[in-house]
């Protein structure tokens, strides 16, 4: 029996990536994510989380276990605030990464950390963009923390968290100051918004449709921010009209 799980990194800030991963492997070897200490990585430190990662990504070469992980860039995450919603674009992302998973033979249960106010709901869109869905003896768990529940849906909240975390401090390297975390609550990442929007312009890496950068750009300018063009820049897009 199989466990997929899948999560997100990076919903609510305002600089930065929305990061999704997935992360299976067989029921039998779930005892081995929880005694490595595999849990929700909001419950772990920055160097945990580092440590499970690489512990995740070398005991996935060795054993039967799989993940996919997906960064949807500011650009295409105000592209679905103009076109649909940030809840479809992550349906879309939760059903990228589950397609990308190798082929898995017998039964199973596919765990979502839902985004969703509802989670049933929120595993119905997810679901029918799965390729093939559904799938035999396979069954679907779709709550709230699940990340806290479910070693796998842990997993995928690591891999996920990390590679926001490393994208995060490789923009810092190369704006050359401290973006902080990326999160609107954040002193040091409220101050690196104002830099950001310097001289009029809106730098990609911010996402122009969140209110932080709509009131810096106030402080500083006229008006509204600018509005990101509409592009199919190779990116998931969600369709024209919103589903939910």
């Amino acid at each position: 029996m199989w466990h997929i799980g899948v999560d997100e990194a990076g919903r609510g800030p305002v600089i930065g990536p929305l990061v999704v991963a997935c992360f299976t492997c067989p029921e039998e070897d779930l005892h081995l994510l929880v005694k490595a200490g595999v849990k929700d990585s909001k419950k772990l430190s920055p160097e945990r989380r580092e440590k499970l990662e690489k512990w995740l990504r070398k005991e996935s070469e060795l054993r039967d276990w799989y993940f996919f992980i997906y960064s949807s860039s500011p650009a295409a995450i105000d592209n679905a605030m103009q076109r649909g919603n940030l809840n479809e674009h992550e349906c879309i992302l939760f059903s990228h990464v589950i397609n990308k998973l190798p082929t898995l033979k017998g039964s199973g249960i596919l765990e979502l950390d839902a985004c969703d106010t509802d989670p049933v709901r929120f595993a119905e869109n997810v679901c029918k963009r799965i390729k093939n869905w559904p799938w035999r003896n396979w069954d679907v768990d779709s709550r709230h923390g699940a990340d806290d529940i479910h070693p796998a849906v842990g997993a995928a909240s690591i891999l996920a968290k990390t590679t926001r975390d490393n994208k995060i401090q490789e923009l810092s390297k190369l704006k050359g100051f401290d973006l902080g975390s990326g999160y609107p609550s954040d002193e040091k990442t409220k101050l690196a918004v104002r830099k950001l929007i310097d001289k009029g312009i809106c730098d990609p890496d911010l996402r122009w449709r969140w209110q932080t950068v709509t009131d810096a750009w106030k402080e500083n300018n006229q008006g509204m921010p600018p509005t990101r063009p509409i592009t199919e820049n190779g990116e998931l897009q969600p369709p024209q009209k919103t589903l939910f």
